[in-house]
């Protein structure tokens, strides 16, 4: 039983919303009739043409009543469509078809718009497509070794002998003629009769590719090789046509890929030849120019274009290359000296010895400082031990930080010159290297005596730091020394005469 056996379209008025009438009536309980099914129409036109129909059906015991048409969103949702917008094109494919027609009405007054659809059940007057299974098998004879007849009813091949309604010329009930088959599409036993052209061209592929196709499509001719025969043909002549398959069998590749057996589709590959090439100009054949017989300019721009942009990829991959190459050869040498002594990217134990022995002196130099002075402060009682700790816990936060090897050792190595440079400065304070040289109390001056002389400008200092770098403090003393870079030559002086003795 159908779904629509219950009586769910009372309480409609007819001023509301679209409507749903039947052309003309089955004569059979089948909602879609075989003329639909074989027309060609697309599935989705196909489908939404039986969803309306189906409505028709279920309605068959009472055809004065009304039939609420279902809605665009109902059609779409059957359609599988997300925007209902989408139906509009496949009601104009059924328009196109004669399978429905379509009224436009206003209600409420004039300020709505409705639809009235006209399902037809039976062909419309000059249809000349297939009626039954039989007409397609005999237009399609590759599949004709799957079409086996067993014969059907004299009412099923009779399926054109229905009043066609609503056609205004033919009367109430005349039956019009079933349509005639195409003349020019079929022969004498049902064999479709192609065109010659289309024959000419079909002839022009190579017996080995004819050969693949039958033992592939079951055929030489399918249809989908025949439709883009028959399309090529509007912009060429069929002569035109064999040159382009012979040429492209071989320019193409093809041949080549048949003998080495890699031509896995024969009909799309005879297919693919007879499509016009990837320029725009309509008169271009392949690089030359049909009319003047020149080559086509525009292809040979799309050369140059081809040519440089597959330069650049293959300089781009080439770069690409020597780039990973780069860097797998220093993901194998030692970060810090980048020498290749089979650490496989590791820091090398010379590098690691190195570092530490830097850290280590940086700790002597600052126990030397701290030991030359005379008081020395309660932090810096253990200049080794402070300036080790301090390095230690740089190296501690840099690994927590994330860092690698090398860089746990090179802030470890930072701390401790940093210490040792504060040592040093430490030293250098305690030594009254801070202090400058007062110059001497002026005597008081008379009232007559003249006025004192003004000081001289401060000068930058001659001296220079502990690491060689020019000192660049200013002072006003005669030596032309700062307090520190004087005490760092007393420091000197002691050293050397310790030396001495």
């Amino acid at each position: 039983m159908s779904d629509f056996d219950e009586d769910l379209f009372d309480g409609f008025d007819e001023d509301q919303g679209d409507e749903l009438v039947a052309e003309d009536w089955p004569t059979v309980a089948t909602p879609v009739p075989v003329w639909v099914l074989l027309s060609g129409c697309s599935p989705r036109a196909f489908k939404m043409y039986a969803f309306l129909a189906e409505h028709i059906n279920v309605n068959l015991r009472d055809p004065r009543k009304r039939i609420a048409c279902p809605k665009q969103k109902a059609i779409a949702a059957i359609l599988g469509l997300k925007d209902d917008r989408k139906v509009a094109r496949y009601r104009k494919e059924l328009e196109a078809l004669g399978a429905i027609r379509v009224e436009k009405y206003r209600y409420a007054g004039g300020m709505r718009q409705g639809y009235k659809y006209f399902v037809r059940y039976n062909p419309p007057v000059g249809y000349d497509g297939d009626m039954v299974l039989k007409q397609f098998y005999a237009g399609h004879p590759e599949f004709r070794s799957a079409a086996k007849w067993e014969g059907r009813t004299e009412a099923a091949k009779k399926t054109a002998a229905i009043p066609a309604q609503g056609s205004g010329s033919a009367g109430e009930g005349a039956a019009p003629k079933p349509p005639a088959p195409k003349p020019s599409r079929r022969g004498a036993g049902g064999e479709v009769a192609l065109p010659p052209d289309v024959l000419k061209v079909l002839g022009a592929f190579r017996p080995e590719l004819r050969a693949a196709m039958r033992e592939t499509a079951h055929t030489d001719a399918p249809k989908t090789l025949v439709t883009a025969v028959t399309k090529a043909l509007k912009g060429r002549t069929a002569e035109q046509l064999v040159d382009r398959v012979l040429r492209r069998w071989t320019t193409h590749g093809y041949e080549a890929k048949f003998e080495a057996g890699q031509l896995e589709r024969p009909v799309g590959a005879a297919v693919a030849m007879l499509r016009h090439g990837e320029c725009p100009d309509a008169g271009c054949e392949d690089g030359t120019v049909l009319e003047s017989g020149e080559a086509c300019v525009l292809c040979i721009e799309r050369g140059k274009n081809y040519k440089a942009d597959h330069a650049a990829a293959r300089k781009s991959a080439k770069e690409a290359a020597a780039a990973d190459a780069r860097r797998a050869a220093r993901a194998m040498v030692c970060p810090s000296c980048e020498q290749d002594r089979g650490t496989d990217g590791t820091v090398c134990p010379e590098c690691v010895t190195g570092m530490e022995r830097d850290v280590a002196e940086a700790a002597e130099k600052a126990a030397r400082d701290i030991a030359r002075m005379a008081t020395v402060p309660e932090e810096w009682s253990d200049a080794r031990a402070r300036v080790l700790a301090e390095a230690a816990a740089a190296r501690e936060d840099a690994r927590q930080a994330g860092a690698d090897q090398l860089g746990e050792l090179l802030a470890a190595q930072l701390a401790a010159r940093a210490a040792a440079r504060e040592a040093h400065r430490v030293r250098l304070a305690a030594l009254g290297g801070d202090e400058e040289v007062p110059p001497p109390a002026p005597d008081p001056v008379p009232q007559s005596a003249p006025p004192t002389p003004a000081r001289p400008e401060p000068v930058k200092c001659s001296g220079a730091r502990w690491d060689g770098s020019p000192c660049g403090r200013l002072t006003e003393a005669a030596d032309g020394l700062c307090g520190v870079c004087r005490g760092a030559q007393n420091v000197k002086h002691e050293d050397d005469l310790a030396t001495v003795h």
